[in-house]
């Protein structure tokens, strides 16, 4: 048999292993993305807040300890101050507070109160910025001083809590918390937030 007639039969032969062997299969669909799991407490480090975090997150002051009142005061440490008068009941005032955002080399915040239901002139306010950790924790970076306001807010008439940042850092979540204690008479305990995303992160 001649060369030429060797090759042609050989060609031939693989035509028909090839026409006979399986298929192969088409390359598997990539996965569908899913969220990356919370990173432990020593891995952590500031980030985006997912969705579902206003529920499930945990909240710790600054010795990373963990608080069941936003504000980082526990409730039994409230108290009225009414100047030794008895203190009325049942009155809501309106907890004022911004956004947390960026101000010069600082992330920022504020808090000022009106009356709402209550009738006080004067409440004593606070607020403390919580940044956003991948351990799903909110931590408190500052806290403003404790002050008596009058109602309304405005400029010389808020708290102001504020801590150093680096601005370059990318999208940090923060929370921006006030709690209102309304001098002589028993108010509602809330302490409502607003939530922002900062180009500004604090370690």
């Amino acid at each position: 048999m001649s060369s030429r007639s060797i090759v042609v039969l050989a060609l031939a032969a693989a035509v028909v292993g090839a026409a006979g062997a399986p298929a192969a299969a088409a390359p598997a669909a990539p996965a569908e993305p899913v969220a990356a799991p919370a990173a432990s407490a020593e891995v952590a480090v500031p980030g985006l807040s997912p969705a579902g975090a206003s529920t499930s997150a945990v909240y710790l002051d600054k010795q990373g300890r963990a608080v069941s009142r936003a504000g980082g005061i526990p409730y039994a440490e409230r108290t009225a101050r009414s100047g030794g008068v008895r203190p009325a009941l049942g009155c809501t005032p309106v907890s004022g507070r911004d956004d947390p955002h960026y101000s010069l080399g600082d992330v920022s915040g504020h808090g000022w109160w009106d009356k709402g239901t209550c009738s006080a002139s004067t409440a004593h306010v606070y607020n403390c910025l919580y940044e956003y950790y991948t351990d799903n924790t909110w931590r408190q970076k500052a806290c403003s001083s404790r002050l008596q306001l009058r109602p309304g807010g405005g400029s010389g008439n808020r708290t102001t809590a504020r801590a150093r940042c680096n601005p370059t850092s990318g999208w940090i979540s923060w929370r921006n918390h006030v709690d209102v204690d309304v001098d002589g008479q028993i108010d509602t305990g809330e302490q409502p937030y607003n939530q922002a995303n900062v180009v500004c992160v604090v370690f």
